[in-house]
């Protein structure tokens, strides 16, 4: 995640940040963290590696909220099958042979403005339900790099993958490929599409994201070694949607939020302190000075409970101003308008 190079923990084995940014900077350091540890962490690097991922996750829910009237609906912009049967499933596709593999190649062509996810939820293989866990491999076109595996459980039923890949202001090119060592149903990858108009093989337009052709390649495991596209898609079919990456646009700006993010950490890491820590420390012989009130509704003057309020107020104050006269993306998929906005934000 891109929110571990804009803060980091001086004086242990983690990779120093991007921005320069350290937690130290705010008074907490390893020796601090270590003396709050409850048996929940090791030590003080995992107390701080975990805070400043809920911290992620608070500044990013408080900068998507506040933005919400400025960005359409966070929901699927396209949701289409790619792989139809040809005819019937008396219709068979020889298989290619050991070695080589087929399947479908898709392309996601986001333009240079928006930042887009591609979802597959499932896919089906025609053939033989006595195939089963059928290694599906998941090439980068752009590198020839396998990226990932899959293990189809058994032939001719849909099986749900649940993977998602992201395409960040650049054109996203995957083949889902398995080895073809039998014969399959042809599978096109869109009916109505001309696949082989001009003498040669064409992609059929799917969406207007989205193009999908069918693909054989050869593979040492790790690369491609060589491609030919395929009128069909050797049996392949698989559910895709489009939709917006609010991740991949929050961690564009994440030079921004850095400091943000160091005092939502401190926030946190300060309210494990007063909470969770008191009861449960594993080091019991450091006295921690939790800090007092002179009454109830006054600010502290001392101690982490005094640390906590300050930081809170500044995580607000940086959050202010980095959403102040904010520029949108001019990205009219994924956001209604480039307005100018003002909002203001708090932590208990």
């Amino acid at each position: 995640m891109c929110y571990e190079s804009l803060l980091g923990l001086r004086d242990c084995n983690l990779a120093e940040p991007s921005t320069g940014l350290y937690i130290d900077e705010l008074g907490i350091n390893n020796t601090f963290l270590g003396q709050l540890i409850t048996d929940q962490y090791n030590n003080g690097v995992e107390l701080f590696e975990d805070k400043r991922a809920f911290a992620w996750k608070k500044l990013s829910s408080d900068v998507l909220t506040r933005l919400s009237p400025m960005m359409k609906a966070d929901t699927i912009i396209e949701s289409k099958r790619v792989g139809q049967v040809v005819t019937d499933y008396s219709n068979i596709q020889t298989a290619l042979g050991a070695g080589n593999y087929g399947g479908i190649r898709v392309k996601i062509s986001p333009n240079t403005l928006s930042y887009l996810n591609l979802f597959i939820s499932d896919l089906t293989l025609a053939i033989d339900s006595s195939n089963t866990n059928v290694p599906i491999l998941v090439f980068d076109m752009t590198t020839l790099q396998l990226i990932d595996t899959i293990t189809y459980m058994a032939g001719g039923i849909e099986y749900y993958i649940g993977k998602e890949f992201a395409a960040k202001r650049r054109k996203l090119d995957l083949a889902f490929v398995y080895e073809s060592t039998m014969n399959t149903v042809k599978f096109i990858p869109k009916k109505g599409s001309c696949y082989d108009c001009g003498g040669s093989v064409r992609e059929a337009h799917i969406c207007p994201f989205v193009d999908a052709i069918g693909i054989n390649l050869t593979t040492d495991g790790v690369s491609v070694l060589s491609s030919t596209n395929n009128k069909y898609t050797t049996g392949m079919s698989l559910n895709y949607s489009v939709s917006c990456d609010r991740r991949g646009w929050l961690c564009s700006i994440g030079n921004q939020m850095s400091l943000a993010l160091a005092y939502a950490t401190a926030v946190e890491i300060y309210n494990y302190a007063l909470t969770v820590s008191p009861n449960q420390r594993a080091n019991t012989t450091v006295f921690v000075n939790k800090g007092n009130k002179p009454f109830a509704t006054a600010a502290a003057f001392e101690g982490i409970v005094a640390a906590r309020d300050i930081a809170a107020e500044q995580y607000n104050n940086e959050l202010t101003a980095m959403l102040q006269n904010m520029r949108l993306p001019d990205d009219n998929h994924c956001f209604d308008c480039r307005k100018n906005i003002k909002y203001v934000t708090a932590l208990p």
